[in-house]
């Protein structure tokens, strides 16, 4: 009987060596589809840098295993989903967050929405798989709103953002300095857009990067040997390069008559530690900024029980759903054979009762419906409540169709 079955393979179990052996492209997401449409009723892939997972509607989990083979031996490193509700609780859980490298990050609801867009385009997702992403993107925003699993920022650029905001409660009319124009600069740029700031510079050795990173953002390039003439003007300064030595100290900044707000998030640090002395200088480094990012994530963990507790309600309510929706076509077929017999019985009997009037016709018909939808309430209710009970030793919905001969 076919069921929800999935593998994955993912970073909680697979380290970045192996995971990059099956990186997917969107094209590449594309073919493999295409493919494994051919071998299975309904698939749906979610590919992104953490993960590659296939989740399946079937009677028959290998081809999805083969899929897999086809990038060497994984066995060590797949999480396996085929019994019970266990692809159900997965899914529901990755997209609450719970299975992300940072705990309760919203990313995944966006991949989860691409990977079900792509599976579309491909036609390789049917009405049971359909369902299944649904409730997996409406309960992920569900925990989201009932938990406070996602308020807390736990990456190094959401924690830095978070200090900004404590300390200048609003950064409207401030002016910002970035240095660098790698991906914590552009993370922090996305985070403290020109619409919030007052001005943005970006300041690198390369000027053509500097301009590319300050165009993006609205913001004005800056020469790195010139950055010192314009801390007079400016309130905070992020430092995301990877110079080999301290890019600011003390000295630079003993002079300034305005305060600053510094975030270094360089490795080696862009700004020697003696800047702490200054009086009208908040320095804080990947030290500090770890450790609210600690802080954050424990508050986070704190969340995962209510978040289960969500989840596994969704995952009764879609049991319950699946194991009905089974037993549809069997009702169907039960009820067409029903309105046979009771149309089999009218031509018998009708002709034997003489000459009838339309209402009296109309009442037996109407009686002998009555009869027939009694007679199979019971049965019908009870189908139901076999539907979910996977484990009696005789599939429930066979010995009805034998009992009624459908």
């Amino acid at each position: 009987m076919r069921r929800i079955v999935g593998i994955e393979l993912s970073h909680q179990r697979a380290p970045l060596a192996i995971r990059e052996k099956i990186s997917f492209s969107t094209e590449e997401q594309l073919e493999a589809l295409e493919q494994l449409k051919h071998e299975l009723p309904e698939v749906f892939m979610i590919a992104t840098c953490n993960r590659l997972a296939v989740y399946a509607y079937t009677d028959d989990i290998y081809p999805i295993k083969k899929f897999f083979a086809r990038f060497g031996d994984l066995t060590p490193y797949l999480s396996v989903f085929e019994h019970d509700c266990a692809a159900f609780q997965h899914l529901f859980a990755t997209a609450s967050g719970l299975h992300s490298q940072a705990l309760g990050e919203h990313e995944i609801l966006g991949q989860i929405k691409k990977a079900h867009a792509t599976a579309q385009a491909v036609g390789s997702i049917g009405p049971v798989l359909e369902e299944f992403v649904r409730r997996a993107i409406f309960i992920g925003k569900k925990v989201r709103k009932e938990t406070a699993i996602g308020k807390y920022p736990v990456s190094l650029a959401s924690v830095s953002y978070d200090i900004l905001k404590r300390i200048h409660k609003s950064l409207n009319k401030l002016n910002v300095l970035v240095l660098g124009t790698g991906e914590m600069s552009s993370l922090m740029l996305k985070l403290i857009s020109k619409k919030e700031v007052n001005n943005i510079f970006v300041a690198s050795r390369t000027m053509e990067r500097a301009q590319t990173l300050a165009n993006m953002h609205g913001g004005v390039a800056v020469e790195m040997e010139n950055i010192k003439s314009i801390l007079p003007q400016v309130d905070i300064v992020i430092g995301a390069t990877h110079a080999s030595t301290a890019v600011l100290d003390m000295e630079d900044l003993a002079g300034l008559e305005n305060e600053l707000t510094l975030i270094d998030l360089g490795l080696p640090r862009n700004f020697n530690e003696n800047i702490k002395l200054l009086e009208k200088v908040k320095l804080y480094d990947l030290d500090d900024i770890k450790a609210l990012t600690y802080e954050s994530l424990h508050k986070r963990q704190q969340e995962v029980p209510k978040a289960y507790e969500i989840i596994d309600h969704e995952v009764g309510e879609f049991k319950y759903w699946i194991n009905t929706r089974k037993i549809s076509p069997v009702i169907s077929s039960y009820y067409e054979k029903l309105e046979q017999i009771r149309q089999e019985e009218l031509k018998w009997a009708l002709p034997k009762l003489g000459e009838l009037d339309d209402n009296q016709r109309k009442i037996i018909e109407h009686l002998i419906s009555r009869v027939a939808r009694k007679l199979s309430g019971k049965p019908i209710e009870m189908l139901r409540n076999f539907s979910q009970e996977p484990h009696l030793e005789k599939n429930p919905i066979d010995t009805f169709k034998e009992l009624f001969d459908l």
